[in-house]
């Protein structure tokens, strides 16, 4: 039995480290490819290390000239556009999405069920299914190439995502926590906002910091619905680097990095709350 245990065991953290590879590999060549001279980057040869390092892409990004300075700059004003978009879709996905979900898990009304599957189709449908009619509606409305435009197309895909999890949580809260709130008087909204939002602060976390996510990672509509610099996302700014003779896979893959930093802070600062925020949800009391 011991033996069997000892196997299975270097078997799971054999199957561990593969896992933690796989996932940190394109991280770490990325990265490696950043600081590689352009030279060295296109030689054929076989070397995980690089023999040489620069940081001048990095350098560039951050203000300091070179032959890619002025893409760097729409870069840098692409971070701000990111922060932007991501933050105010997350936040109205969140109020928007998490009064929805109380609905729909304490109230109880004609095509509950309907509404809330009628919810989830949309968020199963591909996005490049609604880029034509998004792209006709905003061109007919003059919302094309603002950040509007695409916080409201963040938001629409996001909504469905928040309330579906959001309603799963909601119902592992008990229900006597709201019923003690209305003996002691306090209303529908009252009951919301004293007990079951700080009771539910793990899930709205975990769902605030997915969504971010979420919407910091788009491409898709924000390649399709930006033109001028001014409104260009990070994924957009990165996939531009350039020059005249060709694309700049160097500058790209500097930029790939600096603009993989904030998720990846963001899921490691919020990791404990994520995994708590979500698994709390999926039982039943």
């Amino acid at each position: 039995m011991k033996a069997k245990k000892k196997i299975k065991r270097v078997f799971l953290y054999a199957a561990v480290i593969l896992v933690v590879v796989w996932t940190m590999a394109p991280l770490l060549w990325m990265f490696i490819s950043s600081i590689i001279p352009g030279k060295e980057m296109l030689n054929s040869g076989t070397n995980l290390l690089p023999k040489q390092f620069t940081l001048e892409r990095y350098a560039t990004i951050f203000g300091a000239g070179g032959e890619a300075a002025s893409q760097a700059a729409v870069f840098r004003k692409s971070i701000l556009n990111s922060f932007i978009v991501a933050g105010v879709s997350t936040l109205l996905s969140i109020v928007l999405g998490s009064l929805a979900a109380y609905a729909f898990s304490r109230l109880i009304f004609t095509g509950k069920k309907v509404l809330l599957f009628a919810a989830m189709f949309f968020q199963l449908l591909p996005p490049i299914a609604l880029l034509v009619p998004y792209y006709v509606m905003g061109s007919r409305a003059g919302m094309l190439d603002k950040l509007i435009t695409l916080i409201i197309i963040d938001t629409n895909f996001i909504l469905a995502y928040v309330i579906w999890v959001m309603n799963g949580y909601y119902a592992s809260i008990p229900r006597d926590l709201e019923d003690a709130g209305r003996i002691d008087g306090c209303t529908w909204f009252g009951v919301y906002r004293r007990i079951i939002v700080p009771a539910a602060a793990p899930g709205f976390v975990a769902v605030g910091a997915l969504s971010f996510l979420m919407a910091w990672d788009e491409f898709l509509y924000a390649l399709v619905f930006t033109q001028s610099d001014a409104a260009k996302t990070i994924p957009v700014a990165v996939s531009e680097f350039s020059t005249k003779y060709g694309v700049d896979y160097g500058m790209m893959m500097a930029s790939g990095v600096v603009a993989t930093i904030v998720p990846l802070c963001l899921a490691l600062f919020f990791q404990r709350y994520i995994v708590s925020g979500l698994t709390s949800g999926a039982v039943k009391e």
